[in-house]
């Protein structure tokens, strides 16, 4: 299995986790692909220094790329490993590391060295996890969902935060995707039903919040502040409006229930 994310940490806050769970990374994956957003490229370099010594595939991004531009040469930075490498999962560090770090540990661990065959494996939050969450994410982006469900009586967490994807499936998604913006997770899932490509989901308790984790102090002040920001409250709409937006395109009228 595969580890690829868009690596952003243009301050080198996750350098010190990164270091203490690099060996458990390579450990539980055959490779480590980091498409490295400019501003940490810029920021950062040292420890994409220290990656590209491990042997960990790097790769930088042109400044100027789109979140999608970053997660789609995310993907395909993966395509370029060796067939044997397996199945590849796409995620986000900040949260992968978090998993490590916390008392989720042994069970991330446990998910992804027992993950069954698959075209594609989306992770999505638990009830325990989403507990978690200040309450307007969850309830802006169950809106999202909730449309998908509507449109498609399918039900599917549309801002994923991990997916395990084949190398047939991450092959078909990236002919197709062309979305510049958070969306292109979502869209990715879209194409994959277009394609017919069967989803599992998956609900995990190591997708809780990890903000808190990161900024530290209080999780429930932290939660709460969120909960009652209006910036918050407008960030997760501009976050989670394309999306929405996604489901009325006519590529994918096909995903509509008759």
């Amino acid at each position: 299995m595969i580890l690829t994310l868009p690596y952003y940490d243009p301050t080198g806050q996750l350098n010190a986790s990164l270091r203490r769970q690099l060996a458990t990374l390579q450990a539980a994956f055959t490779a480590l692909c980091f498409n490295v957003v400019a501003d940490t490229a810029e920021c950062n370099g040292e420890a994409i220094g220290e990656l590209a010594a491990q042997g960990c595939a790097v790769h930088k991004c042109p400044p100027g790329a789109s979140i999608g531009d970053q997660s789609r040469a995310a993907l395909r930075l993966a395509l370029t490993r060796p067939a044997t490498d397996g199945s590849i999962f796409f995620g986000f560090l900040n949260r992968v590391l978090f998993a490590l770090e916390t008392e989720h540990r042994a069970v991330f661990l446990h998910d992804l060295s027992t993950a069954p065959a698959h075209d594609l494996l989306l992770y999505e939050r638990s009830p325990a996890a989403w507990d978690t969450h200040p309450k307007n994410y969850r309830e802006i982006e169950g809106m999202a969902s909730r449309m998908f469900e509507v449109l498609s009586g399918r039900r599917l967490e549309l801002m994923p935060c991990a997916l395990l994807l084949s190398r047939d499936a991450a092959a078909a998604v990236l002919a197709e995707s062309t979305n510049a913006s958070h969306a292109v997770w979502a869209e990715w899932l879209l194409l994959a039903m277009k394609a017919g490509i069967p989803i599992t989901t998956r609900g995990v308790d190591w997708l809780a919040w990890q903000v808190a984790h990161w900024e530290g102090g209080d999780a429930d002040l932290l939660r709460r502040a969120r909960e009652h920001s209006r910036d918050e409250f407008v960030k997760r709409v501009r976050m989670n409006v394309p999306v929405m937006l996604l489901l009325t395109e006519e590529r994918f009228a096909s995903l509509a229930r008759g």
